[in-house]
């Protein structure tokens, strides 16, 4: 895999973690302001929601970066690195909402990581 691929598989993992970030900030945000109101009223409010709107167009580029990657490297290389996001989104979510990793979690997303390197370094 070259150096191309693996920006783009990067970048598209950064864009995971921060739409999931946003989303996670705009859901708290939005659930904080809802009263007695009807489904549409909590739609509009959702996607009138600055953090949820960031989340969405984070979530469209990172499409864009994990198709480039496609053409550019295997899939069956591909997807398992896009995994990382997984491991992404809960180191952020401790670091950026203080949520907790405890020793399972640490678990998973070391294997996640180890298999994710045993894949790329299959492919090198």
């Amino acid at each position: 895999m070259g150096f191309t691929a693996a920006l783009a598989i990067s970048v598209a993992i950064g864009l995971e973690v921060l739409g999931q970030i946003s989303f996670k900030r705009g859901a708290s945000s939005i659930n904080q302001l809802a009263g007695a109101g009807s489904a549409g009223e909590y739609l509009f409010r959702m996607l009138g929601n600055s953090w949820i709107r960031l989340g969405m167009t984070a979530y469209i580029v990172e499409i864009l970066f994990a198709v480039a990657a496609l053409t550019l490297a295997p899939l069956s290389v591909v997807f398992p690195l896009l995994s990382l996001s997984y491991c992404g989104v809960a180191i952020a979510g401790r670091l950026f909402l203080g949520e907790r990793l405890d020793a399972r979690n640490q678990a998973a997303i070391a294997l996640i990581t180890i298999g994710a390197a045993m894949v790329s370094l299959s492919h090198s």
